[in-house]
């Protein structure tokens, strides 16, 4: 199955769980599992791994001015599962929603 956004990846799933993984992480960052679900609901597919059925979504912190990643899992037919949440590295990331080059040096 194709995910094409978040709107498509939401509406085939009656659930949206956060793993205990994604929360931890999200900690490390100074965030909550609120902070999860808002960028999940209110960001966008920026990476698909249809081979894995995962997807890869940026959104907004919602009382900062910060990105979140968010790595979900649609293998169950039921439930989508957040399995990692990350503030995108600016060493990796030249943009929000653009990787950086294996060089390191971004588009130019």
């Amino acid at each position: 199955m194709y995910i094409y956004d978040t709107e498509d990846l939401l509406g085939r799933r009656r659930k949206l769980r956060i793993s205990f993984h994604a929360l931890r992480e999200a900690y490390k960052e100074g965030l909550r599992g609120r902070d999860i679900l808002h960028a999940v609901f209110t960001g966008q597919v920026i990476e698909r791994y249809p081979n894995r059925e995962r997807v890869l979504i940026v959104g907004p912190v919602a009382k900062a001015d910060l990105p979140l990643h968010v790595v979900c899992d649609y293998a169950d037919t039921d439930e989508i599962v957040a399995v990692t949440a990350y503030v995108p590295s600016r060493s990796e990331w030249a943009a929000d929603a653009v990787r950086r080059p294996k060089d390191g040096r971004g588009e130019k």
